[in-house]
C-alpha cells in the first residue's frame, strides 16, 4: 500500500491543471453551501437574539387619542396581563435650516429611557434624550446623514424651536425610510411638552401576558384591554401581536431562505456533476495503468482506494480553500440583511451548521460522484485495461455522428466543422457540461422573469390606484374642510374622502387571525368612488345595491388563514357596537408581510349612520396630473403646508404619494432579488468552471492529436481557434436548449416563487430581454473558460505533443 500512496500523490502532482480544475469545481459547490446556509443561520439567530434582548411586548396597542396613566392600574388588574409599559408617538414637522423645506417625522416620547420594560430602545452612540436635546433613530440617521451635534428646527405649539441631536438609538421595530418608513426622533417628557403631549398620558400601550405565551391568549387579552379602553372613550387604532421568541421579520425571510437552501444544494449537486466529469476523464486516461496494477496483483478494492484517496485529497484542499471565504461571505451577507431590520451583526462569528455541511458535503458529494466510474474501471480485466488508449471517445459510430459530420462539412468551415465534431466526441461529458450550463441559464431567466413579474404586478397595482396622493390625518377632520383646502391648489382635479375605523372580526366565536403584521382596520369608501379598487380574487366588489348593507371585502390571505369564503357571515365589532357582516369578496393584497396594517373595505354610506360625527374623514385621495417624482414631491409639500396652516396635521405613516410608494416598493424587494441574482451568478460561475474543465480535459486527452496537427503544418492560431470555437459552440448550444425550457418553466416557477417569497401569485411576464442578456453572458463565459485551454493547446510543440 506504501507504493500505492506514492501513486496517488504522484497523480495529484503530475496533473496539476486537472487537479486545480477538480479543486475549483468542488470549492465552488462548497462555497455556495457555506455562504447560503451560513447566511441563513446567522441572520435568523441574530434576529431572534436581538428580538429577545429588546424584551418584546406581546401586545402593542396604538391608540387614536391620549389615555391617562391612571388607566394603567385597571389594565394591570385584567386577567392574563403580566406587566405594561407605555410610550407616545407624535407627528412633528422639522427642517435642517431656515432655507430648507419642512419635513414630517415621528417623535417618540418615553417617560424614562433607563427604566424601559418592553420594546427596549438601545443607545448606539451619544446620550439619551434630555432637556434641549433629542436622539435620532439609527436608520433615520443613515438615511438623512444626520449626526450627533447637528441641530434641527422643530415646529411646536409655542413656536419654532431649535434642538441639537445628542444621540443615535436603535428601535427594534421601525420601517426603513428607504422602504417608505418615517424618520424617527426621540425625546423625554420635558421635551415633549411643546407638542401637546401631557406628562401623564400615553398613546401606545405595550403589554406582556402571563406565561406561558400563546397567540390565542394574547388575542383574548388584547380584546379585553381594547374593550376596557373603549369603555373609557379611547379607541384602539391598531393591535400588534408579537411572539416573544421569534423575530417579527421571520415570515419575511422564510420564503427566500427556503429557496436559498434548495439552490445551495443544487449548486453542490452541479459541482458533483463536474467532479464526475473530471474523474471520468482522469480514470479513462489511466485505464492502462490500472491494467498494469492489476497485472502486478492489485485487487479491485485496492485500486479503487487509490483513486478515491486522490478524490479525498482534492476534496480536503477544496474545503480548505472555500471554507474561510465562504464563512466570511456568509457573515457579510448576513450583516447586509440584518441592517434592513435595524440589527447590528456585531463581531465576526459563523454558523456551526454551515461548517458541518461544508465538510460533509465537500467530502461526501465528490466521493459519491466519483465512486461509479472508479469502481467500474477498477473492475476491468488486465487484457481490456492494457489495450486501452485512454481516450474514451465515442464519436463516429452511429447515424447522429455521421449527420453532425455532414452538417459541419456543408455549413461550416473546416476548422469550425472539426470543433463541432469534437463537441460530441465524448457524449457523456458533453451531456454533463451542457446540463450545468442549461440549469444556470434556466435559473437566470426564471429569476429575471420573477423580477419582471414583480415589477409588472407593482405597475398593475399602481394602475388600480387612480389617485396621485393619499393624505392621512392625525385625527379625523371635517370632510368639507378637507375638500375645500385640497381643491384650492390649482393642480388638484378630483378628491375622494375615506373613513378609518378600528374593528375586530370573529367567526363562530373565534377571533380571526390576520395576515397584516400591524393588525386590521376598516376603510370605509364611497360607493361611487373610483380612486382605488383592489384586485378581486373571489366573490365581488361593491355595487350600488350594497349601500346601507353590512357587507365587507377582506384580503385573500386572511380569508385563507381562517377558512372564510365569499358569502360567509362574520361577527364584527366596530368600537362598542357588534353586528353580523357578510364577506362578499376577497382581494389580493400587495402590501407584503411586514410593517403593514391590513385593510378591510366597507361602504362609507353604511358606516356613516352608525358612526359618531359622520361628517368626519380620515383619508383624502386626491387626483392631480404629476409626471415625475420631483413634481409629485412639490405638490405633496404644498398640500402639507396648507393643511398644517389650517391646524389639520397629517399622519406621517398614512400620507403617501403614488410614484414615491412605487419607488419604496422597488427598494423593499431589491435586497431579496439581489440575493437571488447573486446565487444565479454563482451557479453560472460553476457552469463556467465546468466548461473550462471539459476543454482542459480535451486538451490533455488530445495532446498527441495536437502534435499531429502541428506536424502537418497547423499554425498556433488555427489550434487556438479550434478549442475556442468548441467552447463557444458549447455556450451557444446551451443557450439554444435553455431558452425554450426556461420559457416553459418560468411561469409555474415564478408563480411558486411569488407565493413562497411574497405570499401571492404575481402577474406573470417572461423577461425576453433576459434571454439576450444570457446569450451575451454565456458566450462571454464560454470565451473566458475556453481561453486558457486553447492557449495551452496552441503553445504545444510537435516533439512535446508526440512524446506525451
Amino acid at each position: 500500500m506504501h507504493t500505492l500512496w506514492h501513486k496517488a500523490i504522484a497523480d495529484l502532482g503530475l496533473s496539476k491543471s486537472r487537479s486545480l480544475l477538480a479543486v475549483a469545481s468542488m470549492a465552488a459547490g462548497v462555497f455556495c453551501v457555506g455562504v447560503l446556509f451560513g447566511m441563513i443561520d446567522l441572520q435568523l439567530s441574530q434576529m431572534d437574539a436581538a428580538h429577545r434582548l429588546s424584551q418584546p411586548s406581546h401586545i402593542n396597542l396604538i391608540l387614536r387619542g391620549d389615555a391617562d396613566m391612571a388607566l394603567l392600574a385597571k389594565v394591570k388588574a385584567l386577567p392574563g396581563v403580566a406587566a405594561v409599559d407605555t410610550q407616545t408617538p407624535v407627528s412633528v414637522r422639522f427642517r435642517r435650516s431656515d432655507a430648507a423645506a419642512w419635513e414630517l417625522a415621528t417623535l417618540i416620547v418615553r417617560a424614562d429611557y433607563a427604566a424601559q420594560r418592553f420594546d427596549k430602545i438601545s443607545l448606539d452612540t451619544g446620550r439619551w434624550p434630555s432637556a434641549g436635546q433629542i436622539a435620532v433613530e439609527n436608520l433615520s440617521a443613515r438615511y438623512t446623514g444626520l449626526r450627533i451635534g447637528d441641530s434641527l428646527e422643530l415646529e411646536t405649539k409655542a413656536g419654532n424651536r431649535r434642538v441639537a441631536i445628542g444621540g443615535v438609538v436603535r428601535h427594534p421595530f421601525v420601517k426603513p425610510p428607504k422602504f417608505g418608513g418615517q424618520l424617527h426622533f426621540f425625546t423625554d417628557p420635558a421635551g415633549a411638552a411643546g407638542f401637546g403631549v401631557s406628562e401623564h398620558t400615553f398613546r401606545q400601550l405595550l403589554l406582556q401576558v402571563t406565561p406561558p405565551y400563546s397567540e390565542d391568549k394574547a388575542r383574548a387579552v388584547a380584546s379585553e384591554v381594547s374593550g376596557l379602553l373603549s369603555k373609557h372613550g379611547i379607541t384602539v387604532n391598531v393591535t400588534l401581536l408579537q411572539d416573544p421568541e421569534k423575530h417579527w421579520g421571520r415570515p419575511f425571510m422564510a420564503g427566500i431562505n427556503g429557496v436559498l437552501q434548495i439552490m445551495a444544494m443544487v449548486s453542490l449537486v452541479l459541482a458533483s456533476v463536474l467532479i464526475l466529469n473530471t474523474v471520468s476523464a482522469h480514470i479513462a486516461q489511466q485505464t492502462d495503468q490500472i491494467g498494469v496494477m492489476k497485472a502486478l496483483g492489485g485487487g479491485r478494492f485496492t485500486i479503487a482506494s487509490v483513486y478515491l484517496l486522490e478524490i479525498l485529497g482534492w476534496a480536503l484542499l477544496a474545503i480548505a480553500l472555500a471554507m474561510p471565504i465562504g464563512l466570511l461571505a456568509a457573515y457579510l451577507s448576513a450583516c447586509q440583511l440584518l441592517a434592513v431590520f435595524n440589527i447590528d451583526c456585531g463581531d465576526f462569528h459563523y454558523s456551526p451548521r454551515a461548517v458541518y455541511l461544508m465538510v460533509l458535503g465537500g467530502i461526501l458529494a465528490p466521493l459519491s460522484a466519483a465512486l461509479g466510474p472508479i469502481w467500474w474501471r477498477s473492475g476491468l480485466n488486465v487484457r481490456i485495461a492494457m489495450a486501452s488508449y485512454g481516450l474514451g471517445a465515442d464519436f463516429g459510430g452511429n447515424r447522429f455522428d455521421f449527420w453532425v459530420e455532414r452538417l459541419g462539412a456543408r455549413c461550416l468551415s473546416t476548422l469550425h466543422a472539426a470543433a463541432l465534431g469534437n463537441l460530441f466526441r465524448h457524449k457523456g461529458r458533453f451531456v454533463l457540461t451542457q446540463s450545468v450550463l442549461i440549469i444556470a441559464g434556466i435559473l437566470f431567466m426564471v429569476l429575471m422573469s420573477l423580477a419582471a413579474s414583480l415589477n409588472l404586478t407593482l405597475d398593475n397595482e399602481m394602475d388600480r390606484s387612480r389617485y396621485t396622493v393619499r393624505l392621512g390625518f392625525a385625527a379625523d377632520q371635517p370632510a368639507d374642510k378637507i375638500r375645500e383646502i385640497a381643491l384650492s391648489l390649482p393642480s388638484s382635479r378630483q378628491i375622494e374622502v375615506w373613513r378609518r375605523l378600528p374593528l375586530e372580526m370573529a367567526k363562530n366565536g373565534r377571533v380571526l387571525r390576520q395576515k397584516g403584521s400591524l393588525g386590521v382596520q376598516m376603510l370605509a369608501l364611497p360607493a361611487a368612488g373610483d380612486m382605488y379598487r383592489p384586485l378581486i380574487e373571489s366573490g365581488r366588489w361593491f355595487n350600488a345595491e350594497d349601500v346601507g348593507q353590512p357587507v365587507l371585502v377582506l384580503s385573500t390571505d386572511t380569508a385563507a388563514l381562517n377558512g372564510i369564503r365569499a358569502g360567509d357571515w362574520l361577527d364584527v365589532a366596530i368600537g362598542s357596537k357588534r353586528q353580523r357582516w357578510q364577506a362578499i369578496g376577497t382581494y389580493r393584497w400587495l402590501a407584503g408581510t411586514n410593517y403593514s396594517v391590513e385593510p378591510v373595505y366597507a361602504l362609507l354610506e353604511t358606516i356613516q349612520p352608525q358612526a359618531q360625527q359622520p361628517e368626519l374623514a380620515t383619508f383624502a385621495l386626491i387626483q392631480a396630473p404629476m409626471a415625475s417624482l420631483a413634481e409629485e414631491a412639490d405638490y405633496l409639500r404644498a398640500l402639507k403646508s396648507r393643511f398644517q396652516a389650517a391646524g389639520m396635521p397629517l399622519d406621517v405613516y398614512n400620507t403617501q404619494a403614488k410614484l414615491e410608494q412605487r419607488q419604496f416598493a422597488r427598494n423593499q424587494f431589491k435586497p431579496m432579488l439581489g440575493t437571488l441574482m447573486g446565487l444565479a451568478s454563482m451557479i453560472a460561475a460553476v457552469g463556467g468552471i465546468g466548461l473550462s474543465g471539459t476543454l482542459a480535459i480535451g486538451v490533455l486527452q488530445r495532446t498527441r492529436e495536437i502534435g499531429v496537427l502541428r506536424a502537418i503544418g497547423a499554425p498556433s492560431k488555427a489550434i487556438f481557434g479550434l478549442f475556442l470555437s468548441e467552447g463557444l459552440l458549447h455556450g451557444m448550444l446551451a443557450w439554444v436548449l435553455s431558452l425554450p425550457l426556461a420559457y416553459l418553466a418560468a411561469e409555474p416557477m415564478t408563480e411558486q416563487l411569488g407565493r413562497t417569497l411574497f405570499g401571492m401569485a404575481l402577474d406573470f411576464t417572461f423577461a425576453g430581454w433576459a434571454a439576450v442578456y444570457w446569450l451575451g453572458m454565456v458566450l462571454g463565459l464560454a470565451g473566458l473558460a475556453s481561453y486558457w485551454p486553447a492557449r495551452k493547446a496552441a503553445g504545444m510543440t510537435v516533439g512535446k505533443s508526440l512524446a506525451h
